[in-house]
């Protein structure tokens, strides 16, 4: 004998069996009726529910789906990045020149021909000539030199800044051109400032600085470029030799 077929429909209660035509029923048959009407809806609702994946919580036992990420995680740990150094600034080109040599820097050629030391300066002011002092506690270093141009423009060596970069003591100690170089006894008889001395031409100069009696004159600093164009600073190393005047 074959057994017979299962089937998932669910077992619904069997109809209430409607009254014979024209005859009124009965209270009872009425309220059967509505019952079974109500569990009918009620398993369907539920039947519809599971096909259709409700909420797990409307099903009981229901496993809730599981999420799987749509971008894999890198679970790899790597080194930090090393720190970044500052960039270096590279420092000027210093080359050093004895006193008699043709020192160079940029279109401009020095030879330091004497390094003096003196209480004062004689000053022309294109009228008549007066003595600057350096007063107590203080002298002059006066460096003379030859200035030749072998560039390609014209520059004065003295005014409007000139090419001295400063004179340095023994204590490393720089000291800047006195305001009046240009009024300078030598320099106006050479010319030295307000005429620029044009390219494959030389013109004597002389370069005064204020310092501390106690100072000792070392170095002697210029740029053909006047300090603008950098590795192009020239030092001049001085013997220097005392003077009365």
């Amino acid at each position: 004998m074959i057994p017979p077929k299962p089937t998932d429909d669910p077992t619904l209660p069997a109809a209430p069996v409607p009254a014979p035509a024209g005859s009124r029923p009965s209270r009872h048959a009425a309220v059967l009726l509505a019952v079974w009407t109500l569990l009918v809806a009620g398993v369907s609702s539920g039947i519809t529910a599971a096909v259709v994946g409700g909420d797990s919580g409307d099903i009981e036992g229901a496993a809730a789906p599981t999420v799987s990420p749509s971008i894999r995680q890198d679970t790899h740990t790597y080194p930090a990045d090393p720190p970044q150094e500052p960039e270096a600034v590279p420092s000027p080109t210093t080359e050093s020149f004895a006193m008699g040599e043709k020192a160079k820097s940029g279109g401009a050629t020095v030879v330091v021909k004497k390094v003096s030391e003196s209480a004062s300066v004689t000053l022309d002011d294109f009228e008549s000539e007066k003595v600057l002092k350096a007063g107590a506690g203080a002298k002059f270093a006066i460096v003379e030199t030859t200035v030749y141009n072998d560039g390609t423009e014209p520059f004065d060596p003295v005014c409007g800044g000139g090419i001295s970069q400063g004179l340095v003591d023994a204590e490393g100690r720089k000291f800047d051109l006195i305001e009046d170089a240009y009024l300078v006894k030598a320099n106006r008889k050479a010319e030295a400032c307000g005429e620029e001395v044009q390219p494959g031409f030389e013109r004597d100069a002389v370069f005064v600085y204020k310092l501390p009696a106690d100072a000792s004159p070392a170095q002697w600093t210029f740029s053909g470029s006047r300090g603008m164009t950098e590795g192009d600073l020239a030092v001049v190393r001085l013997a220097v030799r005392t003077t009365s005047s």
